[in-house]
């Protein structure tokens, strides 16, 4: 068995005119990097779901863009609307390795109806005020 190994060898070199800046680069003309503003993901609303009623967040008002998620005893719970067009509903549910919650994000302003219902039927609903 034959193995090779690569070694790479490199030299730091000292730019000609740093203009007295001891962190220049050897591109002096190129735009200093900047790091980008860190984006700050908000905490969802949420309810918890405890027997056949809720515990928390309800009714809610939340903003555009915003999620709002049911938990507690919320497994085989099916979430819905008659607003699709200013909720978008998620089943939760077994994802690969792990458990996920059912909920909604907000999509336009406006209010909407949604339903939860359990695995025996029984049928609680949150009212929402998207603005």
């Amino acid at each position: 068995m034959c193995v090779s190994l690569l070694v790479a060898c490199g030299s730091a070199s000292t730019p000609t005119d740093n203009s007295g800046d001891p962190a220049a680069t050897a591109a002096p003309d190129a735009p200093a990097a900047t790091a980008a503003p860190a984006a700050q993901a908000l905490p969802p609303h949420m309810a918890n779901i405890k027997g056949e009623a809720f515990e928390g967040d309800v009714p809610v008002t939340m903003k555009v863009g915003e999620t709002y998620v049911f938990t507690g005893d919320s497994k085989g719970w099916q979430v819905g609307t008659q607003n699709p067009e200013l909720v978008q509903v998620v089943q939760g549910g077994t994802q690969d390795t792990y458990e996920t919650n059912p909920g909604f994000t907000a999509l336009a302003s406006g209010q909407a109806i949604i339903t939860v219902t359990s695995p025996t039927n029984a049928i609680l609903t949150v009212m929402v005020t998207i603005e």
